[in-house]
Parts: structure tokens; C-alpha cells; sequence
């Protein structure tokens, strides 16, 4: 950011001070010539300022198209947020309907989805890092109850996963796998 502020002053002050630096090559004469080279300095200057300006837009649509992605990433898990709401208010409404489970066992389910969501906003809008991810995961799964869950809708948790949401699943798979290899270490054989 510096940097790109002392070019921008640095390339503003020699357009102001190109004229008193060109009138000493030109001695101020009368000489057509001369002074039509004069105004092809200005041309370079010029070309450099439309390409710092052609970059500009360039980085300004960019961070336009980012900020667009990111407020229709929050609209959608806005709307999650609100069918899980509605979900928890009635178990009937949940989708899919889980069958053979309890009202508070679908309830359940559905608290542990909203708070992998909202885990999952904050991982793509970059609010959490991977050893974030990794420590609210391992937390997570030290509920049995989440355990269970992430066993048998944890792989189509997302249906069409970006590379960055694809690498947080990656993250809670992992933690997942993690988690039971350590309860299956520390179990107890049958005597």
C-alpha cells in the first residue's frame, strides 16, 4: 500500500514538474520542433498513467466480483440458518427426514449442521484458519452424538464443494478420523 501511494505521488509530481524540466531543454525558443518533442514527453507520462488507471479498474472489479461471491455465500447460509431454525422449532420439517431417530436426536443434528455452517462461513470469508478449524472440530467430536452425526452425514455434508470449502472438509474429516482412532486406541480390550 506504501508503495503503491509513493509511485502514485512520485508520478503526479513529475507531471507537475515536467514543464520546468522540458523549458530548460527547449530554452523557450520558437522552434516548432523543439517543442513538438515536448509534447511527446508528455506522451510517455501519459501512456504510464492509462496503464496505472487500466490496473486500477482491473483491481477494483476483481475485489467486486470477491465481495459479490462472498454476499451470496452469506445470503445462502442465511437462508441454512433459516430452514435449520425452522427444523429445530418442528422436527417434521426436517430434511432429509432421518428416520429411526427421536425428536431431540434430530434436533441435535440439526445444532450440530448450524454450528459446521456457520464454521464453514467463517473458513470461506477467511475468518478461520486451519488450526481454528482443526480445535473447533476436535471439540466437537468429543460429543458422541457428533461423532455419529459426522459419521453418517459428514461426506455429503456439501454436495458441491469450492476448493476452499473442499479443503475445510478435508480439515473435519481428518479431526473425525483423528477422534477415532484415539477412542479406538484408548478402549479397552474385552477381558
Amino acid at each position: 500500500m506504501a508503495l503503491s501511494a509513493a509511485l502514485i505521488i512520485g508520478f503526479i509530481s513529475m507531471v507537475v514538474a515536467s514543464p520546468w524540466l522540458l523549458s530548460a531543454v527547449v530554452s523557450r525558443s520558437a522552434d516548432w520542433h523543439a517543442l513538438s518533442e515536448v509534447g511527446q514527453a508528455y506522451g510517455g507520462i501519459s501512456a504510464i498513467l492509462s496503464g496505472l488507471a487500466f490496473g486500477a479498474i482491473a483491481a477494483s472489479l476483481l475485489l467486486q466480483w470477491r465481495q459479490i461471491r462472498l454476499t451470496q455465500t452469506v445470503m445462502a447460509r442465511e437462508r441454512h440458518f433459516e430452514l435449520t431454525k425452522l427444523a429445530v422449532d418442528d422436527p417434521r420439517l426436517i430434511f432429509p427426514a432421518l428416520p429411526g431417530r427421536s425428536d431431540e436426536e434430530k434436533r441435535r443434528w440439526m445444532y450440530l449442521n448450524l454450528w459446521v455452517a456457520h464454521w464453514a462461513m467463517l473458513w470461506e470469508t477467511g475468518a478461520m484458519t486451519a488450526p481454528g478449524a482443526r480445535g473447533n472440530f476436535r471439540i466437537l467430536f468429543e460429543d458422541d452424538m457428533a461423532l455419529e452425526w459426522w459419521a453418517e452425514r459428514g461426506s455429503a455434508w456439501s454436495s458441491n464443494p469450492s476448493r476452499r470449502l473442499s479443503t475445510f472438509l478435508t480439515i473435519a474429516d481428518e479431526a473425525y478420523r483423528q477422534t477415532v482412532a484415539d477412542r479406538s486406541a484408548t478402549a479397552e480390550p474385552p477381558a
